[in-house]
């Protein structure tokens, strides 16, 4: 716990005849306040003050500001503006605040005889932000519109080649080249679906979804011999989840298919309900790059030579969908990797 010492105030001694304004009185509460807010003021993220034990909202900062009704906030606990989330990650509360995601950082400081909590909402640093989604959506439409038409050229003369020419060694190689050509044609036609994919949230849209109907839709869409594969930890009592029906099809399809590819074969994927507002998807996982770790929502992060890193990142698009978002909750240092669908309070 840090103690606040910044306020050197000059003290003169009272009497009946010289009243000084309790403002510039040591300890002064409301002179603390001003530092306190004076330090949190400049963080780029929300920041609560209460006082220790109490939950009842001392002092915000601007970027909490942005996410409360000012006119809502004296004598209110922070527990009516933040629903936490403690079950997603088992080490690290999360909220969802202002439509955003947050993980929750709590400390405490001293300020005069007065000790208070430092509720802090930090980004998960692996989470690409909107702004950052937005800016490789940009870069993709880009490539697509420089890529497309010379290797629609390249497709053309390939044909004209194998129609004026019948060895059979041309043909062969003409046959490698036309391999190759679909190949980064699948490639950008999955850019493209990825580019298209909004990233709005639209509360209107949002319904109440079993899991059970999801899993059902989603197994049915694997090859037979990975539908063994599946086990649903089915909970003692169901809960339906507020979302869209496609989203939250998608989401749960995309880190699916991803345990699937990642993990041993004929290894089990589990997914269990934690709560009203969380499920998790693991696998049997070993070795996880740092690299990957680190970026493992973002675009084009990828262990596998062959694959283009996006999936994750359009089931984090998905999520975006109905006000959700995803963690990565164990990360293969135990030999097991885990995801966590997250749904906010609403």
């Amino acid at each position: 716990m840090s103690t606040l010492n910044t306020l050197q105030l000059e003290i003169n001694p009272r009497d009946e005849f010289n009243h000084y304004d309790d403002y510039y009185s040591l300890p002064s509460e409301n002179a603390f306040m001003d530092t306190i807010l004076t330090l949190i003021d400049d963080i780029p993220y929300p920041v609560f003050i209460t006082k220790k034990g109490k939950r009842m909202i001392y002092a915000l900062n601007e970027h909490a500001k942005r996410g409360v009704d000012n006119h809502l906030i004296d004598n209110v606990s922070v527990d009516n503006i933040l629903n936490i989330n403690n079950t997603a990650l088992e080490n690290n509360p999360v909220v969802n605040f202002n439509n955003q995601w947050y993980l929750v950082n709590t400390g405490s400081f001293q300020a005069g005889n007065t000790v208070y909590d430092k509720i802090e909402l930090k980004p998960n640093p692996e989470v690409p932000n909107k702004i950052t989604l937005d800016r490789c959506k940009h870069m993709i439409a880009v490539m697509l519109h420089r890529f497309r038409s010379p290797l629609t050229g390249i497709a053309g003369y390939l044909e004209l080649l194998k129609s004026e020419t019948d060895l059979e060694n041309i043909q062969n190689r003409a046959k490698k080249i036309d391999h190759g050509i679909i190949r980064l044609a699948n490639l950008m036609d999955e850019l493209e679906y990825f580019y298209n994919i909004p990233n709005k949230f639209d509360r209107k849209k949002l319904e109440h979804i079993e899991l059970d109907s999801i899993l059902n839709k989603v197994q049915f869409d694997l090859d037979k011999n990975l539908r063994n594969r599946i086990q649903f930890l089915s909970p003692l009592q169901k809960k339906t989840f507020f979302a869209t029906n496609e989203a939250l099809k998608m989401v749960v399809k995309l880190l699916v298919e991803n345990a699937l590819e990642y993990s041993p074969e004929n290894s089990p994927v589990v997914i269990s309900q934690l709560s009203e507002n969380s499920i998790k998807i693991s696998n049997e996982c070993f070795n996880m790059p740092e690299e990957v770790k680190e970026h493992i929502f973002h675009p084009f992060v990828t262990s596998k030579a062959n694959n283009l890193g996006i999936g994750l990142t359009m089931a984090l698009v998905y999520a975006n969908q109905f006000g959700g978002t995803i963690f990565l909750t164990e990360d293969g240092s135990d030999g097991r990797v885990s995801f966590t669908i997250c749904f906010p309070y609403l």
